[in-house]
């Protein structure tokens, strides 16, 4: 549970010394690291003297040990030998992938790696939260891009020792979901937790009827995460890549797009694109319904972990409690009507 003291929270360029001493190690010791953002993670971009161009991201502290930051490591690179736009490492001077440097964080260090800079923009740059028919041809695109993805991972036997997260029903909705509890998030009133129980209730009973296997996802496949790189799209930010349903991939590009006028449109848009690629299973509507309930859920633990970067539950507790009533009665509706 987050605490509700109020506590000193690092700005960006508190992080510069760290950021040096990661590029010295990663053999970039004259390289000065130039402040991109800080969320979760602090990135930064660091101009090689060779003329390649780096992003250095310092990770959340806590959010995956080392051995699973290895394996995304062993992913993107299987992707990308696929021909897939993905994030590329860069090793440290001893051969490392990764290397722990101190930080003004209360845990006191963070994992810090690099990965070859992509040119390009992310589609949410491009679009912003436009979703009417003129952007449709780019939830397409991403479509054909997830399908493309889910078949390089489908084709792959992962090396000894690889362990990433699953996002299986226990992952999404057991007792211990990786994304939290969400149904006992502090500042929840009665008739909002007994809501998150009940819809917690229906998707396990919905999740236990799949039979599509579990693959490694992106899993956190949004706009923002989409990039424009020429004539090509691609995918970074593989922090949060698990094995899952392909669908939930599919739901998490189409969360940001649900409720909005003509979604209908735009979904059926994106699974043509990702069909042009790769079959659908037969129920992929009803799925897809499913996990946006599913990815709501999830986003109500993620924010209620991540105040420094969310804000207060005042500030995002509306909007998604409004979300999970909708998508709960879609999900009742459709169980009348079977």
């Amino acid at each position: 549970m987050p605490s509700t003291a109020c506590a000193h929270v690092p700005e960006i360029a508190e992080y510069l010394p760290a950021a040096r001493a990661a590029l010295a190690a990663f053999g970039l010791p004259e390289t000065e690291p130039h402040p991109i953002g800080k969320s979760e993670n602090v990135v930064f971009r660091a101009d090689a003297p060779d003329g390649t161009r780096w992003a250095l991201r310092l990770h959340r502290p806590g959010y995956h040990a080392l051995p699973a930051l290895e394996s995304d490591r062993e992913f993107t690179a299987h992707l990308s030998a696929k021909g897939l736009i993905v994030p590329t490492g860069r090793r440290t001077t001893s051969g490392a992938w990764y290397t722990e440097v101190a930080t003004p964080d209360p845990e006191g260090s963070r994992l810090a790696g690099m990965t070859l800079w992509h040119p390009g923009q992310t589609l949410e740059s491009l679009i912003g939260k436009d979703r009417s028919p003129a952007t449709w041809p780019w939830f397409e695109r991403t479509g054909a891009l997830l399908a493309d993805l889910h078949n390089a991972a489908s084709g792959w036997t992962p090396p000894h020792g690889f362990t990433r997260h699953r996002l299986d029903a226990d992952g999404l909705v057991g007792e211990a979901p990786f994304w939290g509890r969400f149904w006992d998030v502090p500042g929840l009133t009665d008739e909002e937790r007994t809501l998150l129980i009940k819809a917690r209730e229906l998707v396990a009973f919905r999740l236990a009827a799949l039979s599509d296997p579990l693959i490694l996802i992106h899993a956190d496949a949004h706009p923002a995460n989409v990039l424009v790189s020429g004539d090509t799209l691609g995918l970074i930010d593989f922090d949060d890549c698990a094995w899952g349903w392909p669908v939930f991939d599919m739901a998490v590009s189409l969360w940001s797009a649900a409720g909005e006028p003509g979604f209908t449109g735009l979904r059926d848009r994106f699974l043509a694109g990702y069909s042009s690629r790769r079959p659908l299973p037969a129920d992929a509507p009803e799925q897809l319904d499913l996990f946006l309930l599913v990815r709501t859920l999830m986003l109500i633990g993620w924010c209620d972990a991540r105040p420094e970067v969310v804000g207060a539950v005042s500030e995002w507790k509306p909007g998604l409690i409004g979300k999970v009533r909708a998508a709960l009665a879609l999900q009742m509706g459709s169980s009348a009507r079977a």
